[in-house]
């Protein structure tokens, strides 16, 4: 088990290279940097700025696994505005862009509409993501789909039937959240198992189920012991992505923490 951060496990005024160094320091040899609608890294890193934050992260023995489109909410592939939809393409194009120069292997893009989305979301939402295969293919870049809590594409299934709708390219992925399967009612293992072939990386959170306020992997919520054996029966061997976010009292301890539960489950 490789274990990975997201970025925002850190403080969001915390700049990329602040946050390699973070999670060096924790103990974790990955890093998945959000890509937020208020902090549009890809258009703040220039080439020469991409060039040194992913030679920082070498040195320090931290790959960049991935990029997050958490800006995607914002500039949303299933908008009824088609200048969001245009804008959250081009964000996704300059993204795999990114991504490749950073030695990232994947582009995480969240299966979230919006409330004004209309009836023809899952159309708006496929044609979005068929905009960025040739280029990820291109750039040897995985777009990796994600459940989000969202009915219209809830679960593995409905991903899988997503990735068909759009020829069924090899390019194309899930991103596992076991923790997003936990809070849709759903079973994290039989989502895990679902998505045999396709998996290309996982994301892991937790929270108290009387306090969704207190969220710490072992929390309590979520069912690891039957998560992780599915995630060994389909073979994964990838990175598992922390997703949480920080104590403000100390900024790495959340990470510090997660790291720890997840080596004593090796």
């Amino acid at each position: 088990m490789k274990i990975g951060l997201n970025s925002g496990i850190f403080p969001a005024t915390w700049s990329p290279a602040q946050k390699v160094e973070a999670t060096a320091r924790v103990g974790a040899v990955g890093l998945e940097l959000n890509i937020d609608a208020n902090q549009l890294w890809t258009q703040r890193l220039d080439a020469t700025a991409r060039r040194a934050l992913r030679q920082q992260a070498a040195d320090a023995g931290v790959a960049i696994t991935s990029l997050c489109m958490n800006a995607h909410w914002v500039f949303n592939l299933a908008s009824p505005d088609v200048r969001i939809r245009d804008l959250g393409v081009s964000l996704m194009l300059d993204a795999i862009d990114m991504a490749q120069e950073l030695g990232a292997a994947a582009l995480l893009i969240p299966g979230c509409d919006q409330d004004q989305s209309p009836a023809n979301k899952w159309e708006l939402f496929r044609d979005g993501v068929l905009q960025g295969i040739g280029r990820a293919q291109q750039a040897g870049v995985q777009l990796a789909l994600e459940a989000v809590n969202k009915p219209f594409l809830l679960d593995t299934a409905k991903l899988l039937q997503m990735i068909d709708a759009c020829g069924g390219a090899p390019i194309l992925g899930i991103y596992l959240d076991v923790g997003n399967s936990t809070s849709s009612g759903l079973d994290p293992a039989a989502e895990v198992r679902a998505a045999q072939g396709r998996a290309v990386l996982t994301h892991v959170k937790d929270w108290n189920p009387t306090n969704s306020n207190q969220r710490l992997l072992g929390a309590g919520a979520v069912d690891f012991d039957a998560s992780f054996a599915a995630l060994r029966e389909i073979g994964y061997d990838n990175y598992m992505i922390v997703e949480l976010s920080p104590d403000p009292n100390d900024p790495d301890a959340v990470a510090r923490h997660a790291v720890q539960f997840l080596l004593h489950r090796q």
